[in-house]
């Protein structure tokens, strides 16, 4: 995604549209079955500055053609993660689809049913960090603040945890200190948001990546866009 960035910013378009295909897939929970899906057929990077930006998560994963369902196996997850499953988690997803009746006849139920399913499967924390800010985007696209915040709260105490993590990416550090800006604000945390930002400018200021500085300017742009938050309520500045 870093390589993106180095465009994001100065690539306009006069069409701000996103559109897809039909597709099948096969599903990994009913052998010899296939899912019915959307595939993406065009779209821009002004993906990159729509309000999900916020939480940093983007376009196909927060419209609901991203979110691909098995109707026969009741099987669901993200857009192109159907595959790679291992026998364990193929299991256990078959053992709680027996039983379970997935209800997905709204978004709400839809996205209840899509954590279920990923808390069967073997994710590591970075993927489990951005399936929740998906969560909280789509729960406050629908209205559902509090939820959406309680979502972020634990984002946050997870980002905490990760960015004392000696292991994470350039890219990675920038992207959690950006969302712990952001979300300390949000949850009325002004003085530790004050912190973390200032972190983020040093950050910034001394990134090695030479690809990375279109990401760094993309962030700097945002930064702008603070002071026009408020805690509570929606993230998305008014």
């Amino acid at each position: 995604m870093k390589f993106v960035f180095s465009l994001c910013l100065l690539v306009t378009s006069q069409v701000f549209a996103t559109t897809w295909v039909e597709s099948t897939v096969p599903d990994p929970i009913a052998p010899d079955s296939t899912c019915s899906v959307m595939q993406p057929a065009s779209y821009g990077s002004y993906i990159y500055h729509w309000p999900s930006k916020y939480d940093q998560v983007f376009w196909p994963l927060t419209d609901s053609n991203g979110i691909w369902f098995c109707k026969e196996s009741g099987f669901i997850a993200f857009i192109e993660d159907f595959e790679g499953l291992s026998e364990e988690e193929v299991a256990r997803i078959r053992s709680y689809l027996k039983t379970a009746k997935p209800n997905i006849s709204d978004q709400l139920s839809r996205l209840e049913h899509l954590d279920k399913i990923y808390s069967l499967r073997d994710k590591d924390e970075i993927f489990k960090n951005k399936l929740k800010r998906v969560l909280a985007y789509l729960y406050e696209a629908e209205g559902e603040f509090d939820l959406a915040n309680r979502h972020r709260s634990e984002i946050l105490q997870q980002i905490n945890k990760l960015l004392e993590s000696p292991n994470l990416t350039e890219y990675q550090t920038l992207e959690y200190l950006y969302l712990s800006v952001n979300y300390e604000l949000q949850l009325g945390n002004e003085e530790r948001s004050s912190s973390r930002l200032i972190q983020l400018k040093i950050a910034i200021e001394n990134i090695n990546d030479a690809e990375l500085k279109g990401y760094g300017d993309y962030l700097s742009a945002l930064i702008n866009e603070l002071p026009s938050m408020k805690p509570g309520g929606k993230l998305m500045p008014e």
